[in-house]
Parts: structure tokens; C-alpha cells; sequence
């Protein structure tokens, strides 16, 4: 058979250059494999698909990002919905993008039938499209702009752009809205951990890209032979796994309710975390009462009215069965921006969470990144360690946050809470303000008792992360990329060593995911069935497992992971041992490091942190490596 071949374009954004190279399959599997080697070359911010991009295959269309973190201070990979999609269409696999244009620029990918596309480098008049003063402006003004000026082919194409964030801040996003009908939807979809769109824009001077062709390769389009891939291993055909295995994201008949934001609310119960994790150290009954007062009774309850009851629900590029995109109106609703910028900094209504999300997509964060930092911020007010006149927040807004759940009116409070959160989070674009720098430096410059409640995981001198929000030892742990789910996150007790074992194995699965272009919402069956569709397609032989071992093992070694700076995370890890103590009092080994806890937190928490590191180098030391 012949050798089959990606083609990446490595593209010079001084002046628009570009080659396209041939990378064999299997030694390049996917778009995290290249953007490494592309890292070790040279500075770059790399795009690309999986190998089964424009495929019948659910969840196959996933974009893919990498790069220099300039939030994480590492190698960092982030990824879209439904991107890859229409990418498939240019030919390309992957795209590098290096060098520096003079001016902000937008890159054209001009698809060209049968051939690779045309690239054009367009300087745009980027705060001008940002300051549009008719609508939501930002990342929203500028998308609209490339989509609607800077397209001259036929056929609807897809934009990527940045906000004002990627400009001011290293938590800036990439961002993308799903078409239809020739226009744009208000799906819009987030690479957004890691900040690689402030990469793209301070590093290149590249804060859009539009693309779209009708390049044609070996797409899987054939439905009877994805479904004998399915029917081998599950006896069932695609369509019936892929609907079990998207439940949540849909509708989930246990909770009456769907999608991240649906399911997640409807179970965590006293689990849920809020004011800036303060909930914490609480007891679970006041916790459990918070939940069904402001959450169950009225923030979820307004979703599951508006979004789930009307259908308001979508898909976010690709066709797929899991509808996941759940909407209201132009508000798009997933768990963690509406947790962070909800419940964390003391919002428990949807009117003002949407306007706090929708401001934080139009400058263009990273939500999550963004919404942990607002959140530290309103306690730091609470607890007087900084003044509203010393932030220089306007005189038009609360000078304090209602920041405890007795009395808490989840309208009236929400809204006060929701004033003053969204002037902070404009101090937090500014250019040259304080919170500009991100929280772990505003930490510092605060004080030992501001940046004790800084919730933020630390890597190398300056790098830090807002954790995902699930309250378990796993999404604090020391691995190489955090802020993302590659790590053990579930709620059972493991000693730190073990769980840092568990932690290695659930990276290299995660790793492969994201290599393989695939949304981990179909994870139910793509870990297991991946490899095997990929190599029956196209005919060729994949050493899946040790592929990843290796390519793990290198991206580990670069990693700097810095010990919990926080005692608020020290305090977060024994609260979670204090609830299991409730739920398994028997178990001795949970039982010791109570003990240490209590005795000595500080000291506990390094050594738990300590525990886990050792255990994920144990388990990757493991791994073979055969790499240089």
C-alpha cells in the first residue's frame, strides 16, 4: 500500500512565506505530535486535526492547539469543537504558524479546488474592530469582520479570533463560532486553557484565521463500514453507542436535565463549590442547603426552565448526536465558565452570569482562567486585604461583595455580586493594571494573606492555572499540563502515590484523545475503539500505547510543576478528607492522613503534593522510552 502522508503548511507571518512539508503515518499520528516537534524547532503556535478529521465518526472534528503557554509557562495543548471540520477541507492536517507580521494581521487559507490553499496575510485594524460599538465588540467584532470581509472564495468558512484579552493578558482565548446557513451562530466554541491566543497575537502579531476548501482525502463517509467497527466490538451500531455514550450532554433522564452545565449542577449537591471556595469549610448540611436554596431551587432551576424545556441545544460544527451546545437566546451555557463566573464569585442567577460570560467572551479569556481570578478578587474585598479605591474600581459599584450564604437573595445579591465582579474583570484586561498579570502575580504584590486565598495551580517561576471545578485531590495534582483533565479526578480516596499512579495512566489516554482529534465527550467508546477504526481505514498498523508512553515521557520532562502556594488549597485537600471520613469513617489509610492533617496541615498538604508527584514519576519511569 502507499505511504500515507499529512501535509503541514509552516507558514512565516513576517511576510507571509509558507512550505508545506509531507509527514509520514504513523511517525506523526496527530496534531499534538507535530506542534511538539514544531516546539523543539522553533517558536511556534501549531493548529491541526486528527487523522479522521471530515469523517462520518462523532466527535472526529476536533481543532487542536498547541504551544508555549504563556499563562502555564509550558508546552500546552488546547482544543475547539467542530473546527477541524471544515479544516479537512483545506488538506492540510496541520499549520505552524512562526515569525512576526509587522501589523495585526488576520491569515487567509483560500481553499483551491484540488489543491492546497492560497495563504494571504491581511493587517487589520484591530481596536478599531474591537471598540465596535454595535454589539458585544471584542473577539465577537472581530470575527464578524474577517467572516463577513476577508472571505472571497465560495462556500462558508470557519474564523478563528481573539479578544482584547490575547493583547493585555497570557489568558487570552481562540475562539470560533459555528455557521449556519451561510452565518454566523452564537455556538461559539473555546480553545481557552492555556492562553494560546495571547501566543498567537503577542508572539506573531496573528489574531484571525479564516479557512474553508473542498480538498478531498480517505475521509470515512462509508456508514456500513463504521458500524462494522462498532458492531466487532459492541454489537451495537454507531449511532446506539454513541447516544449511550453521550447521555450527559444530552439529556439525562436521572436529573430531568442535559449537557455539562444540566448534569453537574443537578449532582454535586454539598459538593459544589463556591465563594471562591470558601464552601469548603463549611459544614456538608449548610452546604447541602446552599445547593438547594440558590442552585437546585433557582440557578438550575432557570436552566432546565429556559435551556432544557425548550430545546435550546445544539451541535457545536460537526454532526453529532450529543447536541451538547445548551443554549438561551445568544447565551451559550457550559458548566465551568458558568461555575466560576457564577456560584465561585457569588453568582446564583442566570441574567447575571450570562452578562459576566458573554463580557468575558467578548474581551476574549480564558473563562475558567478568568472567572478564578474575579472570584479571588470579590474575597479579597470581603475580607478588606485590598479596597475597591486601591484596585481603581469606578465609584459606581459595590465597593464590597455579599459573600456568605446566610440571607443570601440569589436575585438581588446575585446582582450586586455581579456588578462589581464585572468591573473587576474589566480592571483584569487593562493594560498595564495589576490584575492584568494574572492572579498568582497579583497574589504576590497583595500580600501572604491575599495570596493564601489564591486558588491557582503554580509551574515554574511564573505559570499558573485556575483547576477545573471538581472538588478532588486530582485537579491540584503536579503533573505537566493542568487545567485540563489530564489526571485521575474521581472522588473516591486514593493515598497520593496511588492516585498519582492513576493520574499517569489517565494522561496518557487523554494525550491520545487529543492526538487523535476526538472530543472526550465520546471517550465511552473512543479510548477503546480509536485505534482500531483508524488502522482498519486506513490500512495501517499503530502501537497506540506505545506511541504515547513515549510522547508522554518527553512532555513530562518539561514540565515544572511548583508546589500549592495557597493555604486555601491546603485547606481544600483536608475538607475533601474531612467529607470522606463521613462516608467511609473505617478506612485506615484515609485515617492516617487525617491524622497528618490535623496535626500539621501545611506539612500534610507537601507531603500529599509530594506523594502524587512521586507516584506519577513512578508509573511514567515504568514506561519504556525510546525516544532520544
Amino acid at each position: 500500500m502507499p505511504e500515507l502522508l499529512q501535509y503541514a503548511l509552516v507558514v512565516d507571518a513576517a511576510d507571509g512565506s509558507h512550505e508545506l512539508r509531507e509527514l509520514p503515518f504513523p511517525q506523526v499520528i496527530g496534531p499534538v505530535d507535530f506542534g511538539w516537534a514544531m516546539a523543539r524547532e522553533g517558536d511556534y503556535v501549531c493548529i491541526g486535526a486528527g487523522v479522521l478529521a471530515g469523517s462520518i465518526i462523532p466527535g472526529s472534528n476536533r481543532l487542536v492547539f498547541t504551544g508555549q503557554s504563556p499563562a502555564w509557562g509550558g508546552f500546552y495543548v488546547s482544543t475547539m469543537g467542530g473546527a477541524a471540520l471544515l479544516w479537512d477541507g483545506t488538506g492540510l492536517s496541520f499549520l505552524a504558524i512562526g515569525g512576526r507580521a509587522a501589523r495585526p494581521s488576520a491569515l487567509v487559507l483560500r481553499g483551491v479546488e484540488g489543491e492546497f490553499p492560497r495563504v494571504t496575510l491581511v493587517p487589520v485594524d484591530l481596536e478599531a474592530i474591537w471598540a465596535d460599538p454595535r454589539g458585544p465588540g471584542g473577539f465577537y467584532a472581530l470575527q464578524q469582520h474577517v467572516f463577513e470581509q476577508l472571505w472571497e472564495a465560495e462556500g462558508t468558512p470557519r474564523v478563528l479570533a481573539v479578544g482584547p484579552a490575547a493583547l493585555h493578558t497570557a489568558s487570552g482565548a481562540i475562539g470560533s463560532s459555528k455557521t449556519r446557513q451561510g452565518a454566523l451562530t452564537p455556538v461559539d466554541c473555546w480553545a481557552g486553557r492555556g492562553g494560546l491566543g495571547s501566543r498567537l497575537l503577542q508572539r506573531h502579531n496573528i489574531c484571525a484565521l479564516v479557512y474553508g476548501g473542498d480538498f478531498e482525502d480517505q475521509d470515512l463517509v462509508d456508514r456500513a463500514e463504521a458500524n462494522g467497527y462498532f458492531q466487532k466490538r459492541f454489537s451495537k451500531e454507531m449511532k446506539l453507542v454513541d447516544l449511550e455514550a453521550t447521555t450527559k450532554y444530552r439529556y439525562d433522564p436521572k436529573f430531568h436535565s442535559g449537557g455539562t452545565f444540566g448534569v453537574n449542577y443537578s449532582r454535586l449537591a454539598d459538593l459544589m463549590l463556591s465563594f471562591n471556595y470558601r464552601s469548603v469549610g463549611w459544614p456538608r448540611a449548610e452546604r447541602q442547603a446552599l445547593w438547594e436554596r440558590l442552585v437546585r431551587d433557582h440557578y438550575l432551576a432557570q436552566f432546565n426552565a429556559e435551556t432544557i424545556e425548550g430545546k435550546q441545544q445544539s451541535q457545536c460544527g460537526e454532526p453529532c448526536p450529543a447536541v451538547c451546545k445548551k443554549l438561551k437566546d445568544e447565551f451559550k451555557k457550559d458548566y465551568e465558565p458558568y461555575q466560576v463566573l457564577g456560584p465561585l464569585a457569588g453568582v446564583f442567577d442566570q441574567r447575571v452570569a450570562e452578562a459576566l460570560n458573554h463580557r468575558a467572551d467578548a474581551l476574549g479569556f480564558d473563562g475558567i482562567q478568568i472567572g478564578g481570578q474575579v472570584a479571588w478578587v470579590l474575597e479579597c474585598l470581603h475580607e478588606g486585604l485590598v479596597s475597591a479605591a486601591e484596585l481603581g474600581l469606578p465609584g459606581d459599584v459595590p465597593p464590597r461583595p455579599v459573600f456568605e450564604p446566610r440571607g443570601f437573595d440569589p436575585v438581588a445579591h446575585s446582582e450586586h455580586n455581579g456588578r462589581l465582579a464585572l468591573a473587576v474583570l474589566e480592571l483584569c484586561a487593562r493594560p498595564g493594571h495589576l490584575l492584568a498579570r494574572g492572579m498568582r502575580a497579583a497574589a504576590r504584590a497583595l500580600g501572604p494573606a491575599a495570596r493564601d486565598r489564591a486558588v491557582y495551580l503554580a509551574n515554574g517561576p511564573e505559570g499558573w492555572m485556575v483547576p477545573n471545578q471538581y472538588w478532588t485531590p486530582g485537579m491540584f495534582g503536579p503533573q505537566w499540563l493542568m487545567g485540563r483533565y489530564y489526571t485521575d479526578y474521581g472522588y473516591e480516596f486514593r493515598p497520593p502515590e496511588e492516585l498519582g499512579r492513576q493520574s499517569a495512566e489517565r494522561m496518557l489516554v487523554e494525550l491520545g484523545t487529543d492526538n487523535a482529534g476526538v472530543c472526550r465527550f465520546h471517550r465511552g467508546w473512543s479510548e477503546k475503539l480509536w485505534p482500531d477504526i483508524v488502522q482498519g481505514h486506513l490500512q495501517v498498523e499503530v502501537d497506540y500505547p506505545g506511541h504515547h508512553a513515549r510522547l508522554a515521557r518527553q512532555l513530562h520532562r518539561q514540565g515544572q510543576p511548583v508546589a500549592w502556594e495557597s493555604a486555601r488549597i491546603a485547606e481544600l485537600i483536608h475538607a475533601y478528607l474531612v467529607n470522606l471520613r463521613e462516608d467511609a469513617p473505617g478506612d485506615a489509610r484515609l485515617g492516617e492522613w487525617l491524622g497528618r492533617f490535623e496535626a500539621d496541615r501545611a506539612a500534610a498538604a507537601r507531603a500529599f503534593w509530594e506523594g502524587m508527584r512521586a507516584g506519577i514519576e513512578a508509573r511514567l519511569g515504568e514506561i519504556a522510552d525510546d525516544a532520544p
